[in-house]
């Protein structure tokens, strides 16, 4: 990727990212966070924001070829594997605020937030499907053997509110859901408007170098 700002809109077009097994997992707590957010905030119609850099590693096909649930998005729409090098906590904060003014969408019946409606705001930021949605490929997530892998898949992105027995929970685990739980709230004391402007900033004003 050049030495550019780039938008989320930009970065996620035809890529898929992973967060490699030797990278730790989601460390932010509540305190970066709220910072996250209140930088998200102070954003109007006019100013962007400079997130951070973001540093990627393609990945080769010797790699990927072993992604049973992601190579047909790799292979038949030439989708770019990534590996996040540095970066990972931002770009994850990203992502679980989109996952979480979704959840708002859905529980509200709103249809759409700036002209895109809700399944292609999730085509775009969260996952694919080659089968009417009987199964997903995630466009971000961690390695299969990253004991984050099946926590951020089966209780963030499914939104599964029972606890499932498998499911390893880590300190990392428990940031992930108190990032969504925190946005939620946040969101909920929002209008229709707000929330669309809250999703405008995230995806269009927010830039990674």
């Amino acid at each position: 990727m050049n030495d550019q700002l780039m938008t989320l809109s930009k970065i996620f077009t035809d890529r898929i990212f992973r967060i490699p097994d030797y990278q730790r997992g989601f460390a932010w707590t509540e305190k970066e966070v709220g910072e996250f957010w209140n930088d998200l905030m102070r954003l109007d119609g006019q100013n962007n924001h400079y997130v951070g850099v973001l540093t990627l590693e393609p990945v080769s096909e010797k790699i990927y070829c072993n992604w049973i649930d992601d190579v047909w998005l790799i292979e038949s729409k030439k989708y770019s594997p990534y590996y996040i090098v540095d970066g990972q906590q931002r770009l994850t904060t990203s992502i679980l605020l989109i996952k979480s003014i979704i959840n708002i969408m859905e529980k509200r019946g709103i249809s759409q937030l700036n002209y895109t409606g809700i399944s292609e705001i999730r085509k775009r930021f969260i996952s694919e499907s080659k089968d009417e949605n009987k199964s997903c490929t995630y466009l971000f997530g961690y390695e299969l053997n990253n004991p984050s892998y099946n926590y951020l898949v089966n209780q963030i992105y499914s939104n599964n509110k029972n606890e499932l027995p498998d499911i390893q929970k880590t300190t990392n685990t428990l940031n992930l859901m108190n990032a969504v739980s925190n946005f939620e709230t946040q969101l909920d004391k929002m209008d229709e408007k707000e929330i669309e402007k809250v999703y405008k900033y995230i995806t269009q004003q927010f830039l990674f170098n």
